[in-house]
Parts: structure tokens; sequence; C-alpha cells
């Protein structure tokens, strides 16, 4: 089923109440466009799915041929289904796919924040949760989409601008007048750890 921006919102607020509807919702948009049956295989073939057997099956066969799988409204990761707890047929279930997204969303926000600010550490949440890193959702245009979605909904009057200098990593500064100057950028280096260098 495709929900409409009122539904998707209505959901987030009853599923997912510890992330603000305006955050959830363009992410949503942005992943799904709003399909709770949506299936990602990552560098594999486009699929589809009408019924939740249908995309539950089509996930598992996926998984199996050793591939990672994006499911449901928010497109949660088949990587973290064991370690959020759920199975295959939970994952496509709206409220709980909202739920996972907010749990994943706390947990980047906690990440970023540590290193950016403002709207700064929020792009760089969008950018973990597309990546799995700080920066290369900026890099890759998911960031400016999801801000794009919040633009056209309301949510904010414009997007913010995304900071990335000529040399292609993100900095805190989006402000800047120049990619020279001497400002502090962040870098994944590994899964769990981050590099803060100057």
């Amino acid at each position: 089923m495709i929900h409409a921006v009122a539904a998707i919102t209505a959901l987030a607020q009853q599923c997912a109440p510890e992330v603000a509807t305006e955050a959830v919702v363009p992410l949503v948009v942005t992943e799904s466009g709003g399909n709770d049956l949506s299936i990602n295989v990552n560098k594999g073939p486009r699929v589809r799915a009408s019924t939740l057997a249908e995309g539950a099956a089509l996930v598992r066969r996926y998984m199996a041929a050793g591939y990672t799988v994006d499911v449901g409204l928010a497109q949660v990761n088949s990587a973290n289904f064991a370690r959020l707890g759920v199975s295959v047929e939970q994952a496509f279930e709206p409220c709980t796919n909202l739920r996972l997204a907010s749990s994943m969303l706390q947990q980047g926000y906690g990440l970023a924040s540590r290193h950016y600010s403002g709207l700064d550490a929020i792009s760089a949440t969008y950018s973990l949760y597309n990546t799995g890193t700080l920066t290369r959702g900026f890099l890759n245009g998911y960031v400016g989409r999801v801000w794009s979605a919040a633009s056209e909904m309301g949510s904010i009057a414009a997007p913010p601008p995304i900071p990335v200098p000529a040399g292609g990593i993100a900095t805190t500064a989006p402000s800047r007048t120049s990619a020279l100057d001497d400002s502090w950028v962040v870098g994944q280096i590994a899964t769990t750890d981050v590099e803060v260098f100057k």
C-alpha cells in the first residue's frame, strides 16, 4: 500500500514519537515514496512485491544469495534485522518499520551530534542512515534529497546548505566562504570509529 504524507505523518507520530515527524516523514518519502512493500536489493536487480508474503520471499531469496535488502516504508536494511530483533515480515509492518527507523536515527544522531551541531548534525544523521558514514550521504546526494522533500512538504522553508567543499569532505561549517580555510572536518575511517582531523 502507498501511504499519503498525512498517513505517514500519523504513523510516525504513533509509532516513532521519539523523533520529530518533520525528520521522519521526509526520510520515508525519500526512501520509499510511502510504499510499505518497497524493496531495494542493494547492488542487485530491481524487484517488486504486491503482497507481504511475496515481499518476504523475495527478501529472503536475495539475503540467502548474499545481498543486503532495504525493506518497507523507511527502507530498513536487512543487515540490521538481527540486531534490532525483527523478522523479515515484521520489518515490512509499517509501525514496526518506523519504530526501527526511529531507533536507527536516534543512534545516528548520537554519533553525528558529537561532531556536528544544528542542521549539520541532522544532515550527518541522514548520511549515516543512508550510507553508514557521516559524509558519503552528502556526496551521493541523499541528504539533499531528504531536505528537498522536507522543503516540498513545508517542514522547512528551504533546504539548508549541504557542506561539501572542493575536496569532497563534508565540513562542520556550511556557511564557509572558502573551501580552503582551516575548518574541522569529520571522516569515517571504519564502521565504528570516527576520526576528526584538521
